[in-house]
């Protein structure tokens, strides 16, 4: 008889690189030869890995498969250079998607039989097909600290549920970022902001709705003299969406786990948004003329939907953006992929330091060329006894940050822990290398209240030589 138990599952929103267990039980356990089996699956239902245990001393079958998935998630390059005409949003495409995970048996009558495959559903043979109450899940790309306390991600500040339409008043702080919500940048810096956006239980009624991103640009620190509402909709394949169309539209409830541009579903993309929000995504998307003169500061809010537009007395989330001048250095603006799998940025604004490093492979040769042809050996004065046959050059780099508050010092820690990290130079991005092993911080709490930081780094792609 095959029957299989799910005592315990991962969440159905979960960070990749974290510990997503499943424990299990069968009425089978002890059977010959007896093995749980458990078929990583994509949206679509097709079979990614498979993975066999046998059943520890207690019975069950515990199965981890937070290092396996994050083999099938990478990151959105797109967002770095958001702002294409008629829209700020942008869809995830690699960072986060669905998957189902299956389970089934396998088993003999005696230790020297042949196995027979047990779907898990019923007394079925075949293949693992047995899924449990959750049809399907929600895995993105970050990490999770082993210290948080609990094996699931704690999604309660990153993913809140609202009517749709809201007519009421909130202030939350959703964007996957611990980033300040005050950042300084320059008139030509890219950044973008990455939300949650939808819903998992296919309601009509509730969703976290980013509905809209609202800019403020503001002159002489005082009067907005600009405000532009950018829709979230699917206007054009970059968009985010679920909606199709205007603000009025139902919101789609139903989830398209197996296609990420099937509308109006939603969709592994449009279930993570990237928003465009630095001054040149602004400058490219060309909505918003203001951001290319004088201006001070400028505000983004996101905000759910109302009866007939915006509802700007709730806030999804509010970054508030303060021009920075160069102050004798040009300074250096690094994008990093944080703790969430999406791109926070910053600028090291003092000194920059750059080395140029030479690796020479070299080979002596003899004076006397040995290999003549001629009836006499030719003396020749420019004939090399050392010669060069390949040249490495590594350009590495120095910056240093402005004076940071703790809590500054503290979330910028996710750079050296970053697996990707980039340095823009002009309108586009250069993957680099962190090369620091260790970093301090809190060298002395009780009297040094503000910290700096020193980065050194070189670039993924260096020079050639000749």
């Amino acid at each position: 008889m095959s029957q299989i138990t799910i005592q315990q599952a991962a969440s159905q929103l979960n960070l990749a690189n974290a510990d997503l267990l499943w424990e299990l039980t069968s009425v089978s356990s002890s059977a010959p030869q007896f093995q749980y089996v458990c078929a990583l699956q994509d949206g679509c239902g097709t079979v990614l890995t498979t993975i066999k245990q046998q059943p520890n001393p207690s019975g069950k079958g515990v199965f981890n498969l937070g290092r396996i998935v994050k083999q099938y998630l990478d990151y959105d390059n797109h967002a770095l250079t958001i702002g294409e005409t008629g829209s700020l949003f942008n869809k995830n495409s690699q960072t986060a998607k669905f998957f189902k995970v299956a389970f089934g048996e396998e088993f003999g009558t005696s230790t020297t039989s042949s196995v027979v495959s047990y779907s898990g559903v019923g007394n079925a043979t075949g293949s693992a097909a047995f899924t449990g109450s959750i049809p399907f899940y929600y895995l993105i790309n970050g990490t999770l600290d082993p210290n948080s306390g609990d094996w699931n991600w704690a999604t309660g500040s990153y993913f809140k549920m609202e009517a749709i339409p809201f007519t009421g008043s909130f202030a939350y702080q959703v964007a996957l970022t611990d980033a300040p919500r005050t950042q300084y940048v320059k008139a030509a810096d890219y950044a973008s902001i990455s939300v949650l956006n939808g819903n998992l239980n296919q309601s009509t009624s509730s969703a976290q709705d980013i509905a809209f991103v609202e800019y403020n640009v503001y002159t002489a620190g005082v009067t907005a003299s600009y405000v532009f509402d950018n829709l979230n909709n699917t206007n054009n394949i970059f968009s985010g969406g679920p909606r199709t169309g205007s603000i009025t539209d139902t919101f789609p409830a139903t989830i398209q786990p197996c296609s990420s541009s099937a509308q109006p579903f939603q969709t592994s993309g449009s279930l993570l948004l990237h928003i465009g929000v630095g001054p040149q995504n602004l400058i490219d998307n060309g909505n918003i003329p203001e951001i290319t003169g004088s201006w001070d500061k400028y505000t983004v809010k996101l905000h759910p939907r109302s009866s007939s537009g915006p509802n700007t007395n709730a806030t999804w989330d509010s970054f508030t953006f303060e021009k920075q001048t160069n102050c004798a250095y040009d300074g250096k603006r690094f994008a990093f992929i944080n703790d969430y799998g999406v791109w926070d940025y910053f600028n090291f604004t003092l000194a920059t330091n750059q080395t140029t490093a030479l690796d020479y492979g070299l080979y002596k040769q003899t004076f006397v060329p040995y290999n003549t042809t001629t009836n006499n050996v030719p003396y020749n004065r420019e004939r090399r006894g050392t010669n060069g046959y390949y040249t490495n050059i590594s350009e590495n780099f120095q910056v240093y940050s402005d004076w940071l508050t703790q809590a500054e010092a503290d979330w910028l820690g996710q750079l050296f822990f970053s697996p990707n990290v980039y340095v823009q130079e002009g309108n586009i991005w250069l993957p680099i290398i962190i090369t620091d092993t260790q970093f301090q911080t809190k060298t002395n709490p009780r009297t040094q209240k503000n910290f700096n930081y020193v980065v050194n780094f070189t670039l993924a792609n260096n020079k050639r030589s000749r």
